[in-house]
This record gives C-alpha cells, sequence and structure tokens, in this order.
C-alpha cells in the first residue's frame, strides 16, 4: 500500500470549494483514484498525451488589446 496525501488551502475559495466537494464524498479514496482514471483515459476532452508540456510557441501571433 503507498498513501498520497492531498492539502488543500483553506485560505483560496476555489481549494475551499474543492475540499467542500471531496468531504461530501463516502469514499474519498475511490472517488480520488476514479477522477485519475478518467484524466488517464482522456475522458474529461483532450487525452492527456496530446497536451503539449513544454514551453509555449512563440509563432503564435497574439494582440491582447483585440479583445479589450
Amino acid at each position: 500500500m503507498k498513501i498520497e496525501q492531498v492539502v488543500f488551502n483553506l485560505d483560496d475559495p476555489d481549494q475551499i470549494r474543492l475540499h467542500k466537494h471531496l468531504s461530501e464524498r463516502r469514499n474519498k479514496s475511490g472517488y480520488l483514484k476514479r477522477l485519475i482514471q478518467r484524466d488517464i483515459d482522456g475522458a474529461f476532452g483532450i487525452p492527456t498525451d496530446f497536451i503539449s508540456r513544454s514551453s509555449p510557441s512563440t509563432e503564435l501571433d497574439f494582440v491582447a488589446e483585440a479583445f479589450i
């Protein structure tokens, strides 16, 4: 068996929401394992194998003022 800890910063409103959601689950370990499995399977949209972990491309032409 291996135990992994998850830490929530309760000063962060987003993390408070995540902590509350997890605390409502009876089988927290099983719930987290299912989330990990869905991530591996690509059930959240783009399979993680296709997500670039490299530096952002400098070839893109993007002007922030166009959105303001």
